[in-house]
């Protein structure tokens, strides 16, 4: 088979032969051929020739074809290949636990060659962990020329308080000679101290640059270069795409970027459904770009890149494209949201609906796309390894991924926070952004809390009340805000204090702890304490939950909730969010402490649950009217003592008798907002705040 293949490269670099598709396609059948072979067990390789005789031989003969320039058979797929669209995995070296094997490889060099010794992953992993235990180790100098630098102040303080009493008298010499001599010894003491504290901190530094050095040479051990994990993926587009019928060439760029081998290893799979799916599902045919005035030929880019510390992976196409409205339909056909829903929300927001398992855009399923499982394939993979997945239509046309990952899984680059005088870490790769804002710049939108950034309402929250700490208001009038999201939530999260980023080393938690709730591992910082870092998905979850639960306090005071307001209570219900925040800052202005609900049954569960002083309810909502809304009130003995105030745009004298008879103690028409009667009628039923 070999000199088969030899021998039509050689005629067509003699220019006898020229190779277009269908002669590639039999020398790629050759390499598949040669692959199969080479993965024979010694044992088997009789039998196994035995078995393919046939197969070979009709090889050797369409290779032997296309060298002397005839038409070759297309060959059929080998029983033991990949399925297609599937990049073959490069030939590793195996890796003993306790063994260190040695092998020589070029260098370009001077014509050397470099020694290269193959070392097993868990050894990396425990020199890595040696690294950064002295990187702790080191930090107990620091406090140490610190007490020296201490003990060198009180010497002269000493020598200074012997100045000071030096005696007047000459008489008394045997003194003043004992003082003297003293004085000496002590500053003979502090100049001893000068000098090894000018040593030791030229060791210091000394040591630390080369626990640096260590550290960082160590953990580019465990890296590779991006290219050995895409070679396959050109062999794949070229098969997938002539199975399909397009034109599609794959550009990689970043082939030399420094990727850690885990995540590597994690990528292979995330990123063959990302190409698979944009030949599928983006790239048009030849005749459709060419109707769009597109080229032929479809393009798909692969480009790996370090950004901010992190490692960027992005995957693009210049095909059709994603139908926002075929897609808005696909959501709603499948009960993830209602129609009017999905008309308010975002692209970004639509597009995290395509990351869900078992959603695909594709009516029929295929061998190679529309079981819904690639993308999410990709989002799993991503969490996992603590990333974020971005997707966006671009406006020329096409799909973009973008991967954003940590360039290694043995060290996590973090933000390090103070809460409640305590250190915690937050990954950076789920961080969008830091700020300090004002308190006053916090808005307040029925007990939530909002900030406005790039135009962008996002909600905020207090850390104290996710974690259950105790409220605290701030003693300052900023807050430190970290805005955090993944492919679903974004909130951002009032912490006490920023303290630094750090190259944090992963402690994993005891199993017998099971899974930590908001907490993923801990750390030890540079002076050996140790501190959690969050699990920033399960973080957001949580704050999604409470937020939707109504159990957080104004973030705008650090979680202050109602037990530090004693004002009155009032319960606002109303469908329109207009008049819901209009009534609840006319009430707020006066000093009452409102809550709010969304229609009768939540006005309804809200009043049982809760302790109010005042109701105040609409007429029209949906589920439970207004007068319904009051009749249960009147009819729960617990409840029948509240007044209730309906306030309504229907101003007839029908509708107010319907309202008074029902058991409302005031029938009031939105109109009374502009002048006081609205603040009037509260304050004579239930008083002043």
């Amino acid at each position: 088979v070999a000199h088969a293949m030899e021998d039509c490269f050689v005629a067509a670099q003699n220019d006898q032969i020229q190779l277009g598709a269908e002669e590639t396609d039999v020398l790629l059948s050759g390499m598949d051929m040669l692959t199969r072979i080479s993965n024979i067990a010694e044992n088997e390789t009789d039998s196994w020739f035995a078995a393919h005789k046939n197969e070979i031989d009709s090889l050797v003969n369409n290779l032997t074809a296309v060298t002397q320039g005839k038409p070759a058979t297309t060959p059929p797929p080998p029983e033991s290949s990949m399925p297609p669209g599937k990049p073959s995995k490069p030939l590793e070296p195996t890796e003993e636990s306790g063994e260190a094997s040695v092998e020589s490889k070029p260098e370009a060099a001077g014509g050397e060659k470099e020694r290269v010794l193959r070392l097993s992953s868990q050894h990396l992993d425990r020199l890595l962990a040696l690294t950064s235990e002295l990187q702790v180790e080191l930090q107990w100098l620091s406090p140490f020329s610190d007490s020296m630098l201490h003990l060198r102040r009180r010497l002269s303080e000493l020598e200074k308080m012997l100045l000071d009493t030096e005696p007047s008298n000459a008489s008394v010499t045997a003194s003043k000679d004992k003082l003297v001599e003293i004085q000496g010894k002590a500053k003979a003491c502090r100049e001893m101290l000068a000098e090894q504290m000018v040593e030791m901190d030229m060791h210091t530094r000394s040591i630390s640059t080369l626990s640096q050095r260590l550290q960082h040479q160590t953990i580019s051990s465990r890296m590779r270069p991006f290219s050995s994990s895409v070679h396959g993926y050109k062999r794949m587009v070229r098969d997938l795409s002539r199975q399909l019928g397009k034109q599609v060439r794959l550009e990689i760029s970043g082939l030399d970027t420094s990727v850690d081998r885990d995540i590597l290893e994690k990528i292979e799979a995330p990123l063959n459904h990302l190409i698979r799916n944009a030949i599928d599902h983006g790239i048009e045919t030849a005749e459709e770009r060419r109707n769009k005035g597109k080229p032929e030929e479809g393009a798909i880019h692969l480009e790996a890149i370090h950004q901010s510390g992190m490692l960027h992976i992005m995957v693009s196409d210049d095909g059709r494209g994603l139908d926002l409205d075929a897609l808005r339909e696909k959501i709603v056909s499948r009960g993830h949201a209602s129609k009017e829903m999905v008309g308010k929300m975002s692209e970004a927001e639509l597009m995290a609906f395509l990351f869900l398992p078992k959603f695909t855009m594709k009516e029929n399923v295929s061998e190679i796309s529309g079981r819904g499982v690639g993308l999410d394939v990709v989002a799993t993979m991503v969490r996992d390894v603590r990333g974020t997945l971005r997707s966006s239509c671009l406006d020329q046309g096409g799909m973009r991924f973008e991967l954003q990952l940590p360039l290694t899984l043995s060290v996590i680059r973090s933000l390090l926070v103070e809460i409640n005088h305590e250190p915690y870490a937050f990954p950076l790769a789920h961080i969008e952004r830091t700020l300090k804002c004002n308190r006053e710049e916090i808005e307040h939108v029925e007990s939530r809390q909002f900030i406005s950034i790039d135009n962008q309402q996002i909600g905020l929250v207090s850390i104290r009340d996710v974690l259950n700490l105790q409220s605290e208001p701030g003693p300052s009038d900023t807050c430190s805000i970290i805005v955090l999201s993944n492919i679903e939530l974004r909130y951002g999260l009032i912490v006490d204090r920023f303290l630094g980023e750090r190259d944090l080393v992963e402690k994993v938690l005891n199993p017998i702890l099971g899974k930590v709730r908001d907490i993923s591992a801990a750390a030890l910082t540079a002076d050996g304490s140790p501190l959690l870092i969050f699990d920033v998905n399960d973080l957001l979850k949580s704050i999604d939950k409470l937020v939707k639960e109504g159990k957080l306090g104004r973030a705008g005071t650090q979680g202050a909730g109602r037990d530090s307001k004693p004002g009155k209570q009032i319960l606002v219900v109303d469908d329109s969010i207009t008049v819901r925040e209009v009534e609840r800052k006319l009430l707020a202005s006066k000093g009452y402490d409102v809550d709010v609900a969304v229609d009768g049954v939540d006005g309804w569960n809200s009043a049982r649950m809760g302790h109010y002083d005042l109701i105040i309810t609409d007429v029209d909502m949906p589920h439970m009217d207004g007068i319904e809304l009051v009749r249960q009130l009147r009819a729960d003995t617990r409840l029948r003592d509240i007044p209730v105030i309906i306030v309504s745009y229907k101003e007839s004298d029908e509708d107010r008798i319907r309202g008074l008879e029902a058991g409302a103690d005031a029938y009031l028409t939105k109109s009374s907002f502009h002048d006081e009667t609205f603040i009037n009628s509260v304050d004579s039923l239930i008083g002043s705040a």
